[in-house]
């Protein structure tokens, strides 16, 4: 029975520096903050950004940092009340907008994830991670057509990127992921063929995507492609996916 794995994702941390004239100590503690983050020390860095707004609780860079840090640490309620404050003192701020939807997404609050892609992409139309995350959340809630419009603008966005994968995949724009993504909405709306062209995509992109092979393995057993589904499904067990193992036992085992 196939299992539909949509990629994992963290936050992004897009971070802002000083918005306004700051004292030299602030900028300091600020940027060792964002060094810790650098270094994923999460903890660390909630602590200078503590710091700064010990001295100065009214400055909205510690608390869109501080947000992300947390975010990071899985604190998500705390994560919430900061990119709640910087909101609502700069309401137009799309990237706050962006990482409290991500926020919101792993709390499985996806309606409020939506709610607040749909902004960052007002702000920012050019926003692919938005449209990515979006279908993601709506994916979750069953809305497979409008998942399936969001990949759909996500990918046409990218094709206009000249950037290479490893790049793309730290600034959250893998077009695998995307691909792999539209595949499991068109495995879900029983679009089989459309799927496996889109996991063969993904395994062109990144040869090393286990998920890719298997739910292409799962695709191919439900267009009677046996021996076919057979040899994906070995290549995801060999890349370590335990669902893989399971899967060929059961459908291939003796």
């Amino acid at each position: 029975m196939l299992s539909l794995q949509l990629m994992k994702y963290a936050i992004v941390p897009i971070l802002i520096m000083c918005l306004t004239a700051c004292h030299v100590k602030t900028k300091q503690a600020n940027k060792r903050g964002l060094e810790y983050m650098k270094q994923n020390r999460y903890e660390q860095a909630v602590a200078e950004f503590n710091d700064i707004l010990q001295e100065d609780a009214y400055w909205l860079p510690a608390y869109y940092n501080r947000a992300i840090a947390l975010a990071n640490t899985q604190q998500y309620k705390k994560a919430l009340e900061d990119f709640n404050y910087v909101l609502a003192h700069y309401p137009d701020h799309a990237d706050a907008y962006f990482n409290r939807g991500i926020v919101y997404e792993n709390l499985g609050l996806y309606a409020n994830a939506i709610q607040d892609y749909t902004e960052t992409i007002r702000l920012r139309p050019g926003f692919i991670q938005a449209y990515h995350y979006r279908g993601i959340a709506r994916f979750r809630m069953l809305d497979l057509d409008g998942a399936l419009q969001d990949y759909n603008r996500a990918l046409e966005l990218g094709r206009n990127l000249q950037i290479d994968l490893s790049a793309a995949k730290a600034l959250g724009l893998n077009s695998s992921a995307l691909y792999f993504n539209r595949g499991a909405v068109f495995q879900k709306k029983g679009d089989y063929e459309s799927a496996i062209a889109d996991y063969t995509e993904t395994i062109r992109i990144d040869p090393s995507s286990a998920k890719a092979y298997y739910n292409r393995g799962i695709a191919k057993l439900s267009l009677s492609q046996g021996q076919e589904a057979a040899s994906d499904l070995e290549i995801a067990s060999r890349l370590g996916y335990e669902p893989a193992k399971q899967a060929l036992a059961k459908y291939f085992g003796d």
